[in-house]
């Protein structure tokens, strides 16, 4: 052991002690050894009688250096330089803190982030020790070696918890489950259960998988629900994802969807098929009036056929593990790797541009039109050119053991997770603004050139002043949102050609771009460096949330909003496209399934809905005190209505209750 190593160890540091021991070797050796050091060292929470262990908060939250889901480590910063010496701080940041995020306009939701799935039910199947026996036939080299590191940590770890639990006297059935799982296969609900909690705390707690699925094997008959809130609590406190139910359903479909009321976390997603059974509705519907905002829905038979067109070369049985993670960016959970999200194109900056350059001295619409998307085409170009530089950085310096672990087929391949050694690898890119856009090119060419109100020039100096007789003319014009055929026509031509901006376009390992909408809080952040645009925003305002209609525009009912919505080519946004709905709690119960039906029978995708009174929202506003449990949905997960800045609940109490 070195000095810098031994440095480490003397200030509790293990992750970093593991990192620095052998720096003769590769970061992926390196990495494997800091998790080892950090398994064998970190704090163990405290045991009060739970049904599973560990709980609570992530493992290792004391140390200023420790792993990561989404980029093998996270720093604090901040704790490590009063904690560290600071040449010891410098060492951090030249070799281990060495990615570099260029700064751009287009980082809608995430710049190179990376949720996943472990294959928890391979793992929960075989365990760890046939995971062992594949790792020791890989050939001699820090792969193998650092794989082999890893599995001895999990071991110690495991063992250090079986040790904690039975000093604390803890309940029997959890310390012999723990004795066997996860390195031997669970043999019943329980053990499958306990494996999966141990797992997501080795995955640094990101998404939870295929609950009913996965379990089915093990169940017999067994009443799981509290069980499962337990887990999910767990879920909860580290701000956790998401997990897919159906649509093979079954008797652990209702009781998950049970044990999600009122849960902000797990972000469960339910699969709905048209035969899907009406305990299942009930069950979704009477979650979803609990007000976690879960299940969201998924439109099983358009989500299957858009990815066997997508994928014609993925068996059916690997394209039935789809599963939304993180804000649901598509996934086939256990098996892929997927850049989630990767990038995002704000729309609304590159139409604000091109109004700024080009609108005055455009004669036809036509010709504006195409200057728009020549900027989309190189705001497209340089944010791809962006996300290469991460990805080959992180394939150089950020390797990830754990996941190359957790994750079929790494060990396999033997290659690392981050440089595409998992079964199927693509990356989600993220459109946001695409409403305002679309309402903004309504307003021109109806203002300019249908009714030839305003000359361009004219038109953009009223923008740009922000004119309040201007903008009424504005309000005037045709909406997206209302089912009106002329605004739905432009929206299905401008999302089919935007989206097939990412079509032929690959990421430095894997298959293809998929575009997505998911703006979640975003919209409201994403928005303040854009400046006034023809769809009535004034400079600064917010996007549009996600796919949904501006707020106030869709006037004429749910029926005329969902219309509009399935104008856009919804399929070819395979990421995932966003619709938020807020429906009233007392008219839930009648209007939802049909609602859903007609949609998804129109070609929607997806839908998540808000089933939270405004005036409890409102009144959280003013009384939050009185509201510490109230939960909402944004544009791709459930938060805290307390926890959200003024401006998104301000937004999210404006969205039209549709019934």
């Amino acid at each position: 052991m070195g000095i810098v190593s031994r440095y480490f160890e003397s200030i509790n540091e293990s992750f970093a002690q593991g990192f620095f021991e052998s720096i003769e070797r590769s970061k992926f050796y390196r990495f494997a050894r800091g998790y080892e050091l950090f398994f064998e060292k970190c704090d163990l929470p405290e045991y009060k009688g739970e049904k599973l262990y560990p709980n609570g908060k992530a493992l290792g939250k004391e140390c200023m250096v420790r792993p990561h889901y989404n980029s093998t480590y996270e720093i604090d910063h901040k704790g490590l330089r009063q904690k560290c010496e600071k040449e010891y701080c410098d060492l951090i940041d030249k070799d281990m803190d060495d990615i570099v995020y260029p700064p751009t306009q287009h980082n809608v939701g995430g710049f190179g982030w990376v949720h996943s799935f472990p294959n928890y039910a391979r793992i929960e199947k075989e365990g760890f020790n046939a995971y062992k026996k594949r790792i020791e036939n890989l050939p001699e080299g820090d792969f193998r070696d650092g794989l082999l590191c890893l599995i001895s940590g999990i071991n110690k770890l495991r063992e250090r918890c079986v040790e904690k639990l039975r000093a604390s006297g803890a309940d029997p059935e959890l310390i012999a489950a723990l004795e066997r799982v996860p390195f031997e296969p669970a043999r019943t609900l329980y053990e499958a259960v306990v494996c999966r909690n141990f797992v997501y705390y080795l995955d640094f707690c990101d998404d939870v998988g295929r609950l009913d699925a996965d379990f089915i094997e093990y169940y017999k008959g067994e009443d799981i629900v509290e069980l499962l809130r337990e887990f999910f609590r767990n879920v909860d406190i580290n701000s956790g994802w998401s997990c897919a139910l159906g649509p093979d359903y079954n008797d652990l479909t209702i009781q998950v969807l049970r044990a999600c009321h009122g849960m902000r976390r797990p972000l469960v997603e339910l699969r709905i098929t048209p035969d899907m059974p009406e305990e299942i509705w009930n069950e979704a519907i009477a979650s979803i009036k609990c007000g976690g905002g879960s299940p969201s829905l998924y439109n099983e038979e358009l989500y299957q056929k858009a990815l066997a067109e997508k994928f014609p070369y993925i068996p059916k049985e690997d394209l039935m593990r789809f599963n939304g993670g993180g804000c649901t960016e598509t996934m086939l959970a256990g098996i892929s790797r997927v850049g989630s999200l990767d990038a995002g194109i704000n729309t609304a900056f590159v139409l604000r541009e091109t109004i700024t350059e080009a609108l005055a001295s455009c004669t036809s619409y036509g010709a504006f039109y195409e200057k728009l998307f020549a900027k989309l085409d190189e705001a497209v170009t340089d944010t791809l050119e962006l996300l290469e530089t991460i990805y080959r950085q992180r394939i150089s310096n950020i390797p990830h053991p754990m996941r190359t672990l957790l994750v079929d087929d790494c060990i396999d391949n033997g290659k690392d997770f981050n440089a595409g050694g998992a079964r199927y690898n693509w990356s989600v890119i993220n459109f946001a603004g695409t409403i305002n856009v679309i309402d903004s090119l309504l307003a021109i060419r109806y203002l300019i050139y249908d009714k030839k109100q305003y000359t361009p020039d004219e038109f953009v100096k009223l923008l740009d002043a922000e004119d309040e007789e201007f903008y009424n003319e504005l309000k005037k014009c045709p909406k997206y949102g209302i089912d009106d055929e002329n605004a739905d026509e432009l929206a299905s031509e401008f999302s089919d050609r935007l989206f097939s901006l990412l079509e032929g376009r690959k990421p430095v390992f894997g298959d293809c771009f998929l575009p997505a909408s998911i703006q979640f809080t975003t919209y409201i952040s994403k928005g303040k460096a854009v400046g006034p645009t023809p769809d009535g925003r004034h400079c600064g305002d917010p996007l549009c949330d996600s796919l949904a209609p501006i707020h106030g525009n869709d006037k004429k009912g749910p029926t005329a909003m969902l219309g509009s919505v399935t104008s856009l080519e919804l399929s070819r946004a395979l990421g995932t496209p966003i619709l938020n709905i807020s429906l009233s709690p007392e008219h839930i119960d009648t209007s939802l399934k049909p609602l859903v039906q007609s949609y998804f029978q129109k070609g929607g995708m997806q839908m998540q809905v808000n089933c939270v009174s405004r005036a409890d929202m409102i009144d959280a506003l003013h009384h939050p005190e009185r509201h510490s449990n109230l939960i909402v949905r944004t544009g791709g997960y459930s938060e805290y209505f307390n926890s959200l800045s003024l401006e998104m609940k301000k937004s999210i109490i404006d969205r039209t209750v549709q019934i």
